[in-house]
This record gives structure tokens, sequence and C-alpha cells, in this order.
């Protein structure tokens, strides 16, 4: 499908670069195999791009426009093409916390690698093949076409915003550090062969922000060249490098993201297919190369307009608000950080120093399945536990932008060697604390456990545990340094707050 020999020389040749050619087209026609394959890729890509579920299009007039928060960017920036619903076995294991899937579907599929696996890609190789049927049934109704040309140039104008809008919300999620936030406590208290492989994936960024902040700037340069006509191709080539990496890794360690980050490497392989004829003749044979790309040339007035118009909106929605909304999130609610605060001044490790079950004391053992062996709060209000039991993992790095605590679960997620994180709530005049699992695969193990602190280091937990067994827990707080947030000088560590 190159162009570069279907426009008339020295017609109407653009400023803006010496590159980009409009203008009249050739008599020469397209072979039988260009025009069925082009058929195929137009067909797939737009299952892939253009949102199908009708609810996408009524959020554009029910979103709360005086309050927007970067959810309803996220929301507003498609949907994807999943008529196959591809979950796990285990319900709550994707870790998608308050997100709803489409409750339209035609098949519904559950693995045990779910999401993961060959299953989750159902939906491609739906699209690809209703593409391969839909190009055959195209091609009987319309026989006497020559080229698709113009069509060619808007597909690949479509799959390049698509790819920047879709982008978008990893990007400035990343220029304003909040998809990997800084580590909680429970993490730090985590070894290291505890967390599953695309957590420690993950957590890599988490104490490396800055790394993390040039990776979204390295985007949102991606994102600008693919908005512009005469740096699309180097967009689209940045793309396939930096975001292939993504993929890849996103792949090898089972990620949650694996199939968006692959749309940003073979939509941007797309894009850049028009222009590979001409990069092998510069780079390989090292010939002189004046590539003529066909660009639709808008030379009506409502055309130019219309251009100009969505172009701008594009920018100012998808660039301009998106980082302002995305800063707020990062200054005011970081959206993988829970909000609400746990108990005053009790954030740290505990040794679990006194445990009765049942009225019986238990001692010490690593290999205890009841037994609680450390115990960790964080400032918000999230306690976490060791014990030695087998337990399915809850997926992913914390997934969405999530408005509730409990479904903020990046400090959780991919988090095993018997780690029990629970969500509680505080009621100071009974002196009690309300647990939920923050592990929606056992949602359903809620308790209540009252609560003493006879000192600021002790805390003396008492009650019915979700397992109805009466438990008397009494934790001391350890005076524990952090080395990966300490401050290092040359005579000390100072512990940072």
């Amino acid at each position: 499908m190159d162009t570069s020999t279907d426009i008339e020389n020295n017609k109407n040749i653009e400023g803006n670069s010496s590159s980009e050619t409009s203008g009249k087209l050739t008599n020469k026609k397209w072979t039988a195999y260009e025009k069925y394959f082009f058929r195929v890729f137009f067909i797939f890509f737009f299952l892939i791009i253009i949102p199908t579920d009708i609810s996408y299009y009524k959020s554009w007039f029910t979103t709360d426009w005086s309050n927007l928060h970067i959810r309803d960017i996220g929301r507003l920036s498609g949907t994807s093409f999943n008529p196959i619903k591809v979950g796990s076995i285990h319900n709550g294991a994707a870790d998608k916390g308050s997100l709803a899937d489409s409750p339209a579907s035609f098949l519904s599929i559950r693995s045990e690698n779910a999401p993961f696996g060959l299953a989750s890609y159902a939906n491609l190789f739906l699209a690809l093949g209703i593409g391969i049927v839909g190009a055959f049934i195209w091609g009987f109704f319309d026989k006497k076409r020559d080229d698709y040309t113009v069509l060619y140039y808007f597909l690949l104008t479509a799959v390049s915003y698509a790819l920047l809008i879709k982008l978008q919300g990893l990007t400035f999620s990343k220029v304003f550090p909040t998809q990997m936030p800084e580590l909680a406590l429970t993490q730090l208290n985590t070894p290291f062969g505890d967390f599953t492989a695309q957590k420690l994936y993950w957590v890599q960024f988490s104490f490396v922000h800055a790394y993390e902040v040039f990776a979204g700037l390295a985007e949102l340069a991606i994102m600008l060249f693919l908005l512009f006509r005469p740096t699309r191709a180097i967009g689209a080539a940045l793309s396939v490098a930096m975001i292939g990496n993504i993929t890849l890794a996103n792949h090898a360690y089972d990620g949650g993201i694996h199939l968006a980050a692959a749309f940003f490497t073979y939509g941007a392989a797309f894009v850049l297919v028009p222009y590979l004829k001409n990069i092998w003749r510069l780079l390989v044979k090292e010939k002189d190369t004046n590539p003529a790309i066909y660009h639709y040339p808008f030379k009506k007035k409502g055309e130019k307009y219309f251009r100009i118009a969505f172009k701008s909106f594009v920018f100012l929605f998808f660039f301009v608000l998106s980082a302002y909304l995305h800063w707020d999130n990062y200054k005011h609610d970081s959206y993988k950080v829970p909000s609400n605060p746990g108990l005053a001044n009790a954030r740290g490790l505990y040794d679990v120093t006194e445990f009765k079950l049942n009225g019986e004391s238990l001692p010490y053992s690593p290999l205890d399945s009841v037994r609680w062996q450390d115990v960790t709060l964080e400032k918000w209000s999230t306690l976490s536990y060791t014990v030695n039991q087998t337990f399915v993992i809850h997926g992913e790095a914390g997934r969405g932008k999530q408005f509730k605590d409990i479904d903020r679960t990046y400090e959780s997620a991919g988090t095993g060697g018997g780690r029990r994180h629970y969500y509680y709530e505080i009621d100071s005049v009974a002196q009690t604390l309300s647990f939920k699992s923050k592990n929606k695969v056992y949602k359903d193990e809620d308790f209540t456990l009252h609560y003493e602190r006879p000192s600021s280091e002790r805390i003396i937990l008492s009650g019915i545990n979700q397992y109805k067994d009466s438990i008397y827990v009494v934790l001391d707080r350890k005076d524990k340094e952090y080395p990966l947030y300490s401050k290092r000088t040359d005579n000390e560590i100072t512990v940072l707050p």
C-alpha cells in the first residue's frame, strides 16, 4: 500500500515538509492484494479504535463537566472492542476494583491464566477474523475501485489519533508520578521473593520517580509527534521502539496492560508502513530519498476549518486539560494511594508479641497457619499481616483510577507469601476497627475487632476474626529503618519522614 508513486510530481507541494505531498492522484491502480489487505486492516482498526458501546457516546452528555476528574478523561478516551468477556476462574483476581465491565457480551470465557494467556487475545482474533471475511464481502461490492489512497490516508490519521488519545492517561500519570506511587510500608516489609514478576517490574519505578517522569516525558513527545503530519513517522517509530519494550515487558511479566501496550506497538507499526520503503532506501541502501507521502489537501474552506477545530480540540482536551487534571490528582488525591487516614500515629511495623486463638496462646512459629507473624499499619487505613497460608493472589498492580480506598490496591496487588491486606474503618467511640479484604477474591472476609492503645508503641486487638474464631493480639512497634528511603551522608543515615 505504498502511495509514494501515486502522486503527480510538482503538484501542490506543502510548505511544511519536502517529504509531504498532497495533490492529484495518478491513474496507477493498486494490485488486488493491496486492495484486499487494505480492506482487512480498515475493518480491523475500525473495530479496534471506534467505540461500539452506546454508553460511550451517552457519557459525553452525562459527564459532570463542572467537576471533571482524570477518570472522566479516561472514560472519554474510548472503549475496547470486547464482545468476548475473558475472566479468571477466580472472581476478583483481575483486580478491577469498582471498574465494571460492560454487561453486553456475546460470549464469556473463563481461564486459569486470565487475564493473560492466549485467551486474552480472543477479541483481537475476532476483529481480525471479521476483517478477513468482511474484506471479501467489501471487495465483491467494490470491484471497480482502482485504489483506496484517500481512505488509506484517513485510516492512518485515525489510528495516529487513537494512539495519542489512548496514550495520554499513561503519559501524564508518569509525568506527575501516580502510576507507580511511592512504596507503602507493607511493600517495604515484604520479602523480595513474595512479589509476582509483574509487581517487581512496577516496583522498580516506585522508588525511582525521576525515571518514571522521564518515561512520561518520552511518551509525551510521542503524542506530540503523532499529532502533526510532518513528525508522524517519528512518533510511530518511537512508539514501536519505546512502547514496544513496554509491550514485551508486560507479556514477559504477565502485566495487566499487555493488550493496551500491544496496540501502541502494532498500531504504530501500521502508521509507519508507508514510510518503510523510503527509510530502507535512505538508511540501508544509502541513496538519496525524496519521499512523496500522500496527504489529503483539505482545499475546501469547510474542510480546513474542521481540521483546525478538530486538531485544536484534541490538543486542548487530551493534552492541556488531561495534564491539568493529572497534576491536580497528583497534588490532592493520588488515585492509587488510599486517602482515608488510619489510626493516628500508628504507622509502622509491629511484632506480634502475643496471639491467642479462642483463649489459647499460640507461640510464634513461621509455620503456623493461624498465628500472625508481623503486622504493618500505614498512615492510611490499611492493615496487613503475614501468616503461613496460601491464597489466590490478585494480579496486576492496582488497576484503574479508583474512587474508593478499598479499591486502591497498588500496595497489595501482586503480593503473596502469606501477606494479607485489609482496609479498615475506625469507630473511635466504640473503639472498633471494621476490616474488609483488599483482595476481591476474598471480598466476603469482613470482621470487626476492638482496639486498645495502652501506649504509643502498643496496640491490642481483640474480637471475632473472619473465620469466626476469637482472637487476642498484642502488637508492639519495631524501630526499623528503611535504607531505600534514607538520606545517606558521609557519617550517618538519616531516616526521611
